[in-house]
């Protein structure tokens, strides 16, 4: 009988990764909370988006609207740009058959004017969360007034008209 030796397997030696396997398990769980909370927040500071399109006018355009296409309490959203500067204006018809023009953001709140955004029917003031009105006296955000800044317009029979340097201007007496 021969009697052979026994080779004893002798386990392997422990890594340094099996050792440090619950403190690398903890800054992976750390570095994805960081990433969740970047990405929430940084969701959360985005603006919603408008449900109503805007249309870009280029520069130193006139905006013709029928003021019959224009149904009452329905929202139009515009962006006049011009060198490089973009502003938005909306044009609504009330109840009582008034056009309304004006920006699309209060005098207030004008800073946060690209958080703004139309929601059923109404212009939000980001900053305030409530509805601007056309008139201050019907502002329902308290004690700031989120009065819409009214921009110059002509009326004639079948034509309402927006001249795009009177909403830069308008804009532009607004602190920035």
């Amino acid at each position: 009988m021969s009697h052979h030796p026994r080779i004893h397997s002798k386990p392997p030696p422990r890594g340094d990764w099996q050792a440090l396997w619950p403190v690398l398990a903890l800054c992976s769980c750390l570095l994805l909370l960081v990433v969740f909370g970047f990405v929430r927040e940084t969701i959360a500071d985005r603006p919603p988006k408008n449900d109503v399109p805007v249309v870009v006018l280029g520069h130193d355009k006139v905006l013709h609207l029928d003021p019959a296409k224009l149904r009452p309490s329905e929202v139009h959203l515009f962006e006049a740009d011009a060198s490089g500067q973009k502003v938005k204006f909306i044009v609504e018809r009330i109840q009582n058959n008034t056009i309304h023009v004006a920006l699309a953001s209060c005098r207030t709140c004008y800073r946060s004017r690209d958080r703004h955004y139309t929601r059923n029917g109404e212009m939000i003031c980001s900053e305030c969360n409530a509805p601007m009105a056309f008139d201050p006296k019907h502002s329902v955000s308290g004690a700031r007034s989120c009065a819409l800044v009214e921009i110059p317009h002509t009326e004639k029979d079948r034509d309402v008209a927006v001249l795009t340097r009177d909403v830069l201007a308008q804009a532009a007496k607004l602190p920035q």
